[in-house]
């Protein structure tokens, strides 16, 4: 029952930004694709107009997914909304003092932070997660786009929303830990960028996910020691 209270105080508290960053990546998206099926229409009819025989430019019969421009804001996205619920979860009861009075009360340190695990990673997923999948039925309907939406990209776009939930880990631990800046303190922002970039640049998706996976979990075991550790 507490942590269903916890879980849903935090929820509220971060579904501004949630919303925000849905509403964003839903409606950009959203009028980017419109357009990219008016010009698909054009495309096809000119392929229509084309004779057997003629010379054709390969440039004409090569077409990217429609989804390129969407996922590059779904991937941003998602890094800006883990940073921001990192900053809000860790760092403002920082800022504000407000650590003492949230665990000092009848409640397990690992329900308050449980709790703020999961309304992230519920947040995330469902934010994003909704948008990008009514972003990919979209992107494959045939009657609106010649080309079909890839499975692929579609795996790529949650490996970026979990990719966002990573640097909300790295945030975390960023706010959690008591070393100085200019010492290790940013280490663990490092170690999310650096994992990203390994990710990235992978050339399979399962590659790509074990890097994620791995670079998730040391963070989220770092979280959890040093918060049920710590003195505040």
């Amino acid at each position: 029952m507490k942590f269903l209270m916890l879980l849903r105080k935090e929820l509220r508290e971060s579904m501004p930004w949630l919303l925000l960053a849905a509403i964003v990546v839903f409606a950009i998206s959203g009028l980017l694709l419109r357009e990219l099926a008016r010009s698909d229409h054009r495309l096809t009819w000119r392929h229509s107009q084309l004779v057997a025989g003629q010379t054709v430019s390969p440039y004409l019969l090569t077409q990217d997914s429609a989804l390129i421009g969407p996922i590059a804001l779904l991937f941003t996205a998602s890094l800006g909304l883990g940073l921001v619920l990192g900053v809000r979860h860790f760092w403002i009861p920082d800022f504000t003092r407000t650590w003492p009075f949230l665990l000092h009360r009848s409640v397990a340190r690992s329900t308050v932070l449980a709790s703020k695990l999961v309304a992230a990673t519920i947040g995330l997923f469902v934010s994003l997660g909704t948008v990008w999948i009514a972003l990919y039925w979209y992107a494959s309907q045939p009657e609106l786009f010649s080309v079909p939406a890839p499975v692929r990209i579609f795996i790529d776009g949650w490996i970026y929303i979990v990719l966002g939930l990573m640097v909300y880990l790295a945030t975390a631990l960023t706010a959690l830990s008591r070393a100085r800046w200019y010492t290790t303190k940013i280490f663990a922002l490092a170690f999310a960028t650096l994992v990203l970039f390994g990710a990235i640049f992978q050339s399979t998706v399962l590659w790509a996910f074990v890097i994620i996976v791995a670079g998730t979990v040391i963070l989220l075991l770092q979280i959890i020691e040093t918060f049920l550790k710590r003195e505040y």
